[in-house]
């Protein structure tokens, strides 16, 4: 199958390869479908492309990168709808927003994607653990900082 995403142009996807959010993400129920893509010269981000709609394209990161000892805690419910029974059974997306600046990019640590690999299904989740908001800076103390500076070297 293909997608012209008005982001990242014409891509091929399979249908095995499509994550599904059975009730959207929060804010955006109507956007179900999504395609994770994975660019060299683009990482440590990378994409989630809609299926549902081609302008729509989200920019996410693995929280770990922002922040090393990143601690979630996800209620039982939420892991049980994505029939997640061990930690080897997801990962964790983390949505990022740019901005013109590098120090205003923000990350949503406090509500990650999380996706169980075995199914491909989604969900964007909502911490029981308050330690992080919705727009943490992408560049301060954590590990994404250091990786920066070690580049720069």
């Amino acid at each position: 199958m293909e997608i012209d995403s008005k982001l990242l142009g014409k891509l091929t996807y399979s249908d095995d390869s499509i994550i599904r959010f059975d009730e959207g993400l929060i804010g955006i129920t109507e956007k179900r479908e999504f395609i994770f893509i994975e660019k060299e010269d683009f990482l440590p981000f990378n994409y989630l492309q809609s299926i549902d709609d081609p302008e729509f394209c989200l920019i996410v990161i693995n929280p770990f990168f922002v922040e090393k000892n990143y601690q979630f805690k996800i209620a039982k419910d939420d892991l049980k709808q994505l029939g997640i029974q061990d930690d080897s059974d997801f990962f964790l997306l983390s949505i990022v927003v740019f901005a013109n600046k590098i120090e205003n990019i923000t990350v949503n640590l406090r509500a990650p994607i999380v996706i169980n690999i075995n199914t491909k299904q989604a969900r964007q989740v909502l911490l029981l653990n308050d330690k992080y908001d919705i727009e943490e800076p992408l560049i301060k103390t954590g590990s994404f900082k250091a990786m920066l500076e070690q580049e720069q070297k």
